[in-house]
Parts: structure tokens; sequence; C-alpha cells
């Protein structure tokens, strides 16, 4: 079994679309194309070229980043089957099909960014994972030329775009899921992973903590699927982030219809939260 990895837009539930009105027209959107990139002649990731596609906007919040005004754009697909994604609309491709046309284009987003531009301060992308699309740099880059801040949730699939942009300046804050200990990671994520995948995770990890953007980690934390030695386990992995969040699990839609996972209550989350503190800079309950 391979080590490990992430997810989805945990926890959120499911956002209601924005209607904007340069984006009222009825739209077929083709199966995007694939590419697979290759190291050292090893094919490792899958993009898609068509346009990246936005499934939804969430159009204020300051869960993402506290003290602040965000909006949140949730793209399509990933690269994972998490059992207890609570959108697997926009993870199974047959439930993807049944709302393709109500996908909303690249530049009804920008058109409502341009009405947010004293509102927002920050543009946070997530999904499913984002760096699935081959053209996220640009979508980032245009953003940012707007002068927002901008926010990445990604699950470590793909180090090199995201160590771009850090380079490039263009990111501000880096967000990754760690779903499990390594050893039964896949048991979390619903399928196989190469183990290219958790070499681009590990080199992710050691490009944060290197650097100077701030970054979180976060698990969303589910009883009958983590125990105090899993929060040991991957705490230690993430030694010395400056962020760790523990989020409770809560029920709902879930892409498995049987998936079997409860919540925690308050007193084991906070005994989490305290075997985590010995490892990284700073550990909170998020709620």
């Amino acid at each position: 079994m391979s080590p490990f990895v992430k997810g989805e837009a945990e926890g959120r539930g499911i956002c209601k679309t924005i209607v904007l009105k340069s984006s009222i027209r009825e739209m077929r959107i083709p199966p995007p194309l694939k590419r697979r990139t290759k190291i050292r002649n090893k094919p490792i990731f899958i993009f898609y070229e068509s346009p990246l596609k936005i499934a939804w906007i969430q159009q204020s919040t300051m869960i993402d980043y506290p003290g602040k005004i965000a909006c949140v754009v949730f793209t399509q697909w990933c690269n994972f089957r998490c059992h207890f994604c609570h959108n697997p609309e926009c993870v199974l491709p047959e439930k993807m099909l049944l709302f393709q046309n109500d996908l909303i284009p690249e530049e009804a987003f920008f058109n409502f960014l341009k009405t947010r531009k004293w509102l927002l301060d920050w543009v946070s992308i997530c999904g499913w994972e984002p760096t699935i699309w081959s053209d996220l740099y640009d979508f980032v880059k245009r953003i940012k030329e707007m002068w927002f801040l901008v926010k990445l949730d990604t699950n470590g699939r793909d180090y090199r775009i995201v160590e771009r942009m850090i380079q490039d300046k263009i990111l501000d804050y880096v967000a990754v899921d760690l779903k499990h200990s390594l050893h039964v990671y896949e048991q979390a994520i619903g399928v196989h992973q190469e183990p290219e995948f958790y070499n681009s995770y590990q080199k992710l990890l050691q490009i944060l903590l290197e650097s100077k953007i701030d970054f979180e980690y976060r698990t969303t934390v589910i009883k009958g699927m983590h125990t105090a030695e899993d929060i040991e386990n991957m705490a230690v992995y993430i030694r010395g982030a400056k962020h760790y969040y523990l989020q409770n699990y809560i029920g709902g839609n879930t892409l498995d219809p049987n998936f079997w996972g409860t919540p925690f209550d308050d007193e084991e989350l906070e005994a989490f939260k305290k075997i985590a503190e010995h490892h990284v800079q700073h550990c909170e309950i998020r709620k």
C-alpha cells in the first residue's frame, strides 16, 4: 500500500451558485482534454486542458482567512474519491455531467470580482483539486493582478505549480489537506496513488517549511477513522508547520452513502489538539 494524501472542500456543505448577468447563457461544455506530464519517462500527473471549470462561488466568508473577507471559488474534478466527501456531484463524472450547463464561465467570475474590488480582501481557490487544471497559474495570476490576496487549497498532487506560484509571488497562503496516517492513507482517499504522488506531497511540505509564505495543514477528524495515534503520526509528519487545524466531521450527503463515520465530542477534540501542539507551531480546532 502506498503512503498517503488529501481532498475537497471539507465540511463546507454545498454552496449556492451565484448567478451573474454575463453568465446567463446556455453552454454545452465538452469533456476536458487530458494531457499527461512525464518526468523521467514516467507519466504521473493528468492535467485538464480545457478552461478551468468553476462549479460554485461562495460570495463571502471569514472562515478561510479569519479577520478578512474572502470569496471562495470551487473548481470541479478531483483525483481522490474520499468516502466522506460532501460533494460527490463535483467528483464523480456521472454526477458532474448533470450540471455541466450550470458551470460559471471564467469571464463571469472576473466580472464578479470587478464589482467586489473594495469589498473583498481575499480570493480562495479550492474545490476538489485546483491543480488538475493546466491554466491554474494564469487564473491565479489574473486574480493577483486585480490586487486581491490569493489562497490556494490543494491535496499536494503537484508541488511544481505551487512552487512556481510562490516563487512568482502570486500566492499569499497555501492550505494543504492531510487525510490520515501515511500507512493507511488510501483507505481515506478511496483510490490508489502512485509513489510519485507521495513524493510530490513530501516536496510540497519541504517547500512550505522552507519558504516565507503563510500556510496551514488541516485534517477532518472522524470517529471510526482516526485515533489519537493517527493525530500523533500526522503531527509528527508535518513537524514545524505554522498552522495545523483539526476540523470535526459533519455528517450529511457523502460520496459513499454507507459511510460509517461520526463526529468527535469536544473533550476528544481537545485531547487531539494537545497531542498535535507538541509538534507544530500552532494547532486549533476549526468549527
